[in-house]
């Protein structure tokens, strides 16, 4: 993971005598001089990932790229026989929990695929990539649309 620096802090005015402890405790976390833990980065999604489950019918592999600090492209692979399936690329989104949060541990991106349209959401997990593939058929096949969920490992 990307480590990040704490921003600069100052404490601010005494609190009550009877918070003081608590106050002081959440000042010291703050500042950075108790162990903070490290923030995922849109970077973290970098690399070459494989599904866990070998035998999958779905997806394979994925490949998070970034171009010199521009935006994330994400690349999947998808079972085929004799081989894996490319499905192209695609741009990658990174989210945060809520509008301020910069540990961005949730990604998302669109397939459109001509008979079906595919939206993967990828979440960063103890350097784990769970990603939620929800399928949408737009070819009048009558199939039906489908959710499937794979955990993927950083490939070494």
């Amino acid at each position: 993971m990307t480590a990040r620096t704490q921003p600069t802090c100052t404490l601010a005015a005494p609190a009550p005598r009877s918070s003081r402890p608590a106050a002081l405790l959440a000042a010291l976390s703050l500042c950075g001089l108790f162990p903070q833990h490290a923030q995922a980065a849109p970077a973290d999604f970098v690399g070459t990932w494989v599904n866990s489950n070998v035998a999958t019918s779905g997806i394979t592999r994925i490949n998070v790229t970034r171009s010199g600090g521009g935006p994330l492209t994400v690349q999947v692979f998808g079972r085929c026989h004799p081989n894996d399936c490319d499905w192209g690329s695609a741009p990658v989104l990174t989210y945060g929990a809520n509008v301020s949060d910069t540990n961005h541990l949730t990604a998302s991106a669109v397939y459109a695929k001509g008979f079906s349209n595919t939206t993967l959401v990828m979440t960063f997990t103890r350097g784990r990539l769970d990603v939620q593939a929800l399928t949408q058929f737009t070819d009048g096949s009558g199939r039906q649309n489908y959710a499937s969920r794979d955990a993927f490992t950083r490939y070494r």
